[in-house]
């Protein structure tokens, strides 16, 4: 079971952390250059969204 977060600071951080690691993650799936295949274009997708995602969760949070 994973404990709770207490205060809404740190799940502010937890949020600020998870949207940088997906940054990082797309720098390295990136396609710049050459035919990019299936999965690659919906990997980029995916980590795309969920930054949307984590975006609007941390607007909310204001």
């Amino acid at each position: 079971m994973t404990p709770k977060i207490q205060s809404s600071a740190s799940w502010t951080d937890t949020l600020k952390a998870r949207k940088n690691h997906l940054a990082a993650l797309l720098k390295v799936v990136d396609i710049k250059t050459g035919k990019a295949t299936k999965v690659q274009t919906l990997t980029v997708n995916l980590i795309k969204v969920e930054m949307s995602h984590v975006d609007s969760q941390l607007k909310g949070r204001k």
